[in-house]
């Protein structure tokens, strides 16, 4: 809603065109019926000077530019590293009302974007807006069609999914981590098998056959436009690229996650967030994933030297890196102790789930599914939980398993 509203302050021809779908003037008078909202979410300052900008209660160039330096515009917000780049943070609604941020990096005579999110058309529509406000509002010469490289962060369809448009419409060379860059090349044998993999994972998680398929049909939905995409370059951990960019894999979320190092600025994509603690998969379904890795790579990042301040894939910018991290780590711990008490009479992954989350809809369903076994996937590696009913197991071909302290 904010972001729409502060469609009031950008120029009219940019409101006109690529931002014609913001409707200012409506978004302003939800805000002002949302006073509690926006206390909650500690933005009444930001509102109030938003207002009295839309107004005309503040007319100087001065306050548009302070704030815009504050807050930026639309959901675009430009940030420095000290080495001299621009960075600029674009939302993009990847799903229904899902955001991505998707960075625009301006340096050196090279323009590289960070993820291209999921190519449905409100990500396209978002992108223009994106590039639209950093040519017009932000003074800088950006064009899609310019760009030298897209790095995509991760295979996970809202940060890659457009690499079909992006390659035919806009220059840019793709590059991709080389445990991921399968997923975009082989997309259709990868889509195959990793449903076939949530399936028999699920089945032992103690889904039952109806709802398995209702989740298939969800896992697949929306993914069946993709085309497989051919990268141009695979990327491995140090490698450096653009004028410099170190790349440093991170993998746990997404086995070829990685995070982008521009000077004193980590980009982080979906490893480190500033609220949410990142979904987990268990190996199971991801070789690649799982809290053992994630844990590895949240201690390397930790010890990145020349860094404190993140950008992540999602939410706001992390302004304490290391305290974050050590957050979730502690939120893991803590969420692996209550899963071992839960064991302590024989549970499946689905009862462990219904237990931790509740009933979700939707997608959220499938969510729950894959991080209660990544956690109880993690506990019997350690030996601490074991298979209550390993004589049912042994002689049943696709059994449901159970799982109780050891």
């Amino acid at each position: 809603m904010l972001r729409r509203a502060e469609g009031a302050l950008l120029p009219e021809r940019v409101l006109g065109e690529e931002g014609s779908h913001l409707d200012p003037r409506s978004a302003l008078f939800k805000l002002a019926e949302s006073k509690d909202e926006v206390a909650e979410l500690g933005v009444e300052a930001r509102v109030r000077q938003l207002n009295e900008l839309a107004t005309g209660g503040a007319e100087t160039a001065a306050d548009r530019r302070v704030y815009l330096e504050q807050h930026g515009i639309a959901g675009v917000q430009r940030f420095r590293s000290q080495g001299g780049a621009r960075i600029y943070s674009m939302s993009v609604e990847t799903f229904p009302r899902h955001i991505n941020n998707i960075y625009l990096l301006m340096d050196a005579g090279s323009a590289i974007l960070f993820d291209c999110g999921s190519g449905l058309d409100s990500s396209r529509r978002d992108l223009a807006l994106g590039f639209a406000i950093v040519r017009d509002v932000f003074d800088e010469p950006a064009r899609y069609e310019d760009l030298d490289w897209c790095i995509i962060s991760h295979a996970h369809f809202d940060h890659f999914g457009g690499a079909n448009v992006l390659k035919r419409e806009s220059g840019a060379r793709l590059a991709v981590h080389e445990l991921d860059a399968r997923v975009l090349s082989c997309f259709a044998e990868r889509l195959i098998i990793a449903s076939k993999d949530c399936d028999v994972y699920w089945r032992r998680a103690g889904v039952p056959d109806a709802e398995r398929a209702v989740l298939l049909e969800m896992y697949t939905a929306a993914k069946s436009a993709f085309r497989p995409q051919e990268v141009d370059r695979l990327l491995r951990d140090g490698d450096t690229i653009g004028p410099g960019y170190k790349v440093v894999h991170v993998p746990g979320h997404c086995p070829g996650l990685l995070c982008l190092q521009v000077h004193d600025v980590l980009l982080t994509s979906d490893h480190v967030l500033a609220r949410t603690t990142p979904h987990q998969f268990p190996q199971a379904i991801t070789p690649f994933a799982g809290l053992e890795h994630y844990f590895h790579s949240l201690s390397k990042t930790r010890k990145l030297e020349g860094v404190n301040f993140a950008l992540g894939g999602h939410e706001e910018p992390i302004w304490d890196l290391r305290a974050r991290i050590d957050a979730i780590a502690l939120f893991h711990r803590d969420r692996l102790a209550r899963v071992k008490s839960m064991c302590s009479s024989a549970r499946t992954v689905l009862e462990v789930a219904l237990e931790m989350f509740g009933n979700q809809e939707g997608y959220s369903r499938i969510m729950a599914i894959d991080e209660a076994g990544a956690h109880v996937e993690y506990l019997h590696a350690l030996g601490q939980l074991r298979i209550a009913n390993l004589e049912e197991v042994a002689g049943a071909r696709d059994p449901v398993i159970q799982y109780v302290v050891r």
